[in-house]
């Protein structure tokens, strides 16, 4: 079965110091560890063109290009929005 994998965007602020967003950056490590065969992770640009798209002027990882997670989420509420994800 070729399942489509589920793109978990993490946008931060590349042009600043990584000890800006090193913490949100491991939070989400944390997580995807546990799904790294089911998703497909990319880190980008609060100034990227995908963030203007998707209107993000701040910190945030996006599920499945759908659900947005301010840079202060749970790290069981990013879990369970992959879980949702992969279940669709």
């Amino acid at each position: 079965m070729n399942r489509n994998k589920v793109k978990v965007e993490i946008f931060v602020p590349l042009d600043s110091c990584v000890c800006t967003y090193a913490s949100l950056i491991k939070k989400v490590g944390e997580v995807t560890l546990k799904f790294k065969d089911l998703i497909d992770l990319q880190t980008k640009s609060t100034k990227s063109p995908e963030a203007a798209e998707y209107g993000i002027y701040g910190m945030c990882v996006v599920i499945g290009g759908k659900m947005k997670l301010s840079s202060e989420f749970d790290k069981t509420e990013l879990e369970e929005a992959i879980r949702k994800e992969c279940k669709t």
